[in-house]
């Protein structure tokens, strides 16, 4: 897999024709595989190879850098996953100032036409490009005509009553619905980090956690989860939380009880993947009845780990 940062970069590779996808990519989810599904099927069809077009940061994230919005997934990961889905081009446009300038038809030609060498372009039915998001799929069609690419809108994905969409999956998880997630995103939703000195709260409950820091990725709401905990290729049962210690005092944490472990994580990275949420943040009225509900959290989070994924 070639990857790009820039499509001048795109453009100095000469890379040839391909099948092109286009997508802020932000989860790769049903709806995102749908359509990466779609153009590999295309781009195999045609003996071409498929280029997946995303940005960094995400556009909202330069337009509206005061509004609070986290990635569903860190950037290498989303690479990662665009070429598991069969990209071998990965052009992750780095979005500022100069390339938001850009205008539709700009677009259509500097990118689309000659740096990535467009033959066809699909795309989610509801795609918006260009300065302003002006262009659409009648314009990017249009487009095609007079550069020679055809195009097509792949429709939107749902599961039950539910579309698919990046800004669904935010709110489900922003609300704990961490189960109802992972039906839309295909897998479990994720958070790596590094591993940090926490105030030992945890080791003195006698339930040792690591506490996780340097997280880019949205944490789900306040509560206890059952969760994997993924340490150098190993997964490990764990019961996760994310809160602000009501009880015990000490501000927001993310940290984990890792079942069955004992070892020294200090600076590692770890990856932590919720599979159900098992109950709300509550402040207890002492330490004692604190430690007698952490004990029946952990056995719930064994018995859901075990009853979910077997």
């Amino acid at each position: 897999m070639r990857l790009f940062r820039d499509y001048t970069e795109a453009f100095r590779a000469k890379i040839g024709t391909t099948v092109v996808t286009v997508g802020n990519f932000d989860g790769v989810h049903l709806g995102h595989r749908a359509v990466l599904h779609r153009a590999r099927v295309e781009a195999d069809s045609l003996g071409l190879e498929l280029a997946a077009m995303t940005f960094e940061p995400h556009p909202e994230s330069f337009l509206r850098p005061s509004a609070e919005r986290m990635r569903l997934i860190e950037p290498g990961r989303k690479v990662e996953l665009l070429a598991e889905a069969g990209a071998a081009i990965v052009l992750a446009q780095r979005f500022d100032g100069t390339f938001a300038a850009l205008d539709s038809d700009a677009f259509a030609d500097k990118i689309l036409c000659r740096a990535l060498g467009a033959r066809h372009v699909i795309v989610g039915e509801n795609f918006r490009f260009g300065r302003g998001r002006t262009g659409d799929i009648e314009s990017l069609r249009a487009a095609g005509e007079r550069l020679g690419f055809e195009v097509h809108g792949e429709r939107l994905v749902r599961v039950g009553d539910m579309e698919v969409s990046s800004s669904r999956i935010r709110a489900l998880v922003s609300a704990g619905e961490v189960a109802l997630a992972r039906r839309l995103l295909g897998r479990l939703h994720e958070i790596p980090g590094t591993v940090v000195r926490g105030l030992g709260q945890g080791r003195s409950l006698g339930f040792p956690t690591i506490n996780l820091s340097e997280v880019e990725v949205l944490a789900p709401g306040p509560g206890i989860y059952a969760a994997l905990a993924e340490v150098g290729g190993e997964a490990w049962p764990a019961a996760a939380y994310t809160g602000t210690r009501p009880t015990t005092g000490g501000g927001p944490t993310l940290e984990a009880h890792l079942l069955g472990f004992s070892g020294d994580l200090y600076g590692r990275r770890v990856t932590l993947r919720f599979v159900e949420k098992l109950r709300g943040e509550r402040t207890f009225e002492d330490v004692e009845a604190l430690k007698a509900q952490i004990r029946a959290d952990v056995a719930l989070a064994r018995r859901v780990l075990e009853e979910t994924l077997g």
